[in-house]
């Protein structure tokens, strides 16, 4: 059975949600997910790539498999994923001069701008989703969501490590 598709201008976050932060976490992310491709379009980018390239400027991994690793995706969907975006001269690919067998990829100049692009757009998109927040709380949502997801972020805790059964 296919999976049914709600429309962007349908989606909504039950009133039940009012109160229980994880529920308005999962369903802030929902949105945004379902919005992003369609904010990020003019930057060329799709969501997918947006992470890439957010990865590759920010973290520098040294594989195109610890990049998987960070996206929480298979090898093989990241390297297609890549190879898109080298072929547009977004990204490109160097062997490793310590292991020649694996492949480090740096974001390019023009990757660069669109990666600047598309950080724009998805700001304006997180502003338009939280309507109700001006730039001062919103900057303020930013910072305690990395404050309190660093553990994390930085690596030294994995997410929710064995406490899911």
């Amino acid at each position: 059975m296919a999976p049914v598709v709600t429309p962007a201008a349908e989606l909504c976050i039950p009133r039940g949600a009012q109160g229980r932060t994880a529920l308005l976490l999962v369903g802030a992310g929902s949105l945004l997910s379902a919005i992003g491709d369609d904010k990020l379009a003019a930057s060329g980018l799709d969501s997918r790539e947006y992470s890439i390239l957010s990865i590759l400027d920010t973290d520098g991994p040294g594989s195109q498999q610890e990049l998987a690793r960070l996206l929480g995706k298979a090898p093989a969907i990241v390297v297609a994923a890549i190879d898109d975006l080298e072929e547009r001269g977004l990204v490109t690919r160097t062997r490793d001069p310590a292991d020649r067998r694996r492949s480090r990829v740096t974001v390019t100049k023009a990757g660069s701008k669109a990666l600047s692009h598309a950080d724009e757009l998805a700001a304006a998109a997180v502003a338009e989703l939280f309507t109700g927040l001006d730039a001062g709380e919103l900057r303020q949502l930013q910072d305690l969501l990395a404050r309190g997801l660093q553990p994390m972020i930085d690596g030294s805790t994995p997410a929710l490590a064995g406490s899911i059964a």
